[in-house]
């Protein structure tokens, strides 16, 4: 007798040890619910949490490539390579990777054709481009001269200045041998300037994309060629962004335009 009543409570604290085992079990499981809904829940929240819509931006840039057709602008010294069609293979690049951004690219030239340099003005103006890019290569009587320098309006209008450091900025980043940064006016004469930037009633630079004249420069240019034109477009847009949100001022245009 004394033998079974041991026995059933022996039976008795077994069966009440299975079930706090479960009920222990079972509060482990619900605890690592509740962390995992908790911390989802808090990934999820974003209500605090400030996002910045990205601009979208439209507009219309004019791609000048300078030169063309009987004009071959600056000549390797080899005689090889003319700036004429450097000019004109970068151009049609950038113009490609523009109208990936859905942009209206306006060409003064598509082909080797000669085009004058009034009428390469009057062709932004008449599209009423946002931006006009002329693109070419420089040289120099010294080979030893190389870089990337950019021509802007000797009255320096924001706009300008802005979208020649930003193409300056974004070649740069993409492999060149000199910034030879942004320059005024005219080569020898900061009081002139060149005629693109001159009669063209929308912010303008005119890119002298490394010297012809140099080795390097030319096996940059050759090796690079993809890199500059995605570059120079990159910074168009950029340029475009900065007017749409304010951060670039255009009330000033050249000669003190207003615009």
């Amino acid at each position: 007798m004394k033998k079974k009543y041991f026995n059933n409570i022996k039976d008795c604290i077994l069966k009440h040890k299975e079930v706090s085992i479960f009920i222990l079990l079972g509060l482990v499981i619900l605890l690592a619910i509740v962390l995992i809904i908790t911390k989802t829940t808090s990934k999820d929240d974003t209500s605090d949490v400030i996002v910045q819509a990205p601009i979208t931006v439209e507009g219309t840039i004019c791609i000048d490539a300078g030169h063309g057709g009987s004009d071959t602008g600056a000549i390797s010294p080899d005689g090889l390579i003319y700036e004429k069609d450097d000019n004109l293979k970068l151009a049609l690049k950038v113009k490609e990777y523009l109208e990936e951004m859905n942009l209206k690219v306006v060409m003064t030239r598509t082909d080797d054709s000669t085009v004058d340099l009034n009428e390469r003005c009057r062709i932004a103006n008449t599209e009423d481009a946002d931006l006009f890019v002329s693109l070419h290569r420089n040289s120099a009587e010294s080979t030893s001269a190389s870089g990337v320098e950019i021509w802007v309006h000797n009255s320096q209008p924001s706009a300008d200045v802005a979208l020649a450091n930003n193409i300056l900025n974004a070649l740069e980043s993409v492999g060149i041998q000199e910034n030879r940064g942004v320059e005024f006016g005219y080569r020898g004469d900061s009081s002139e300037n060149y005629r693109v930037n001159k009669l063209t009633t929308m912010p303008s630079c005119l890119v002298e994309t490394g010297f012809i004249s140099n080795e390097k420069d030319r096996e940059l240019y050759s090796i690079h060629l993809d890199d500059y034109a995605k570059a120079i477009a990159d910074a168009i847009y950029q340029t475009l962004e900065g007017i749409a949100d304010g951060s670039i001022d255009t009330s000033i245009g050249k000669a003190g335009q207003n615009r």
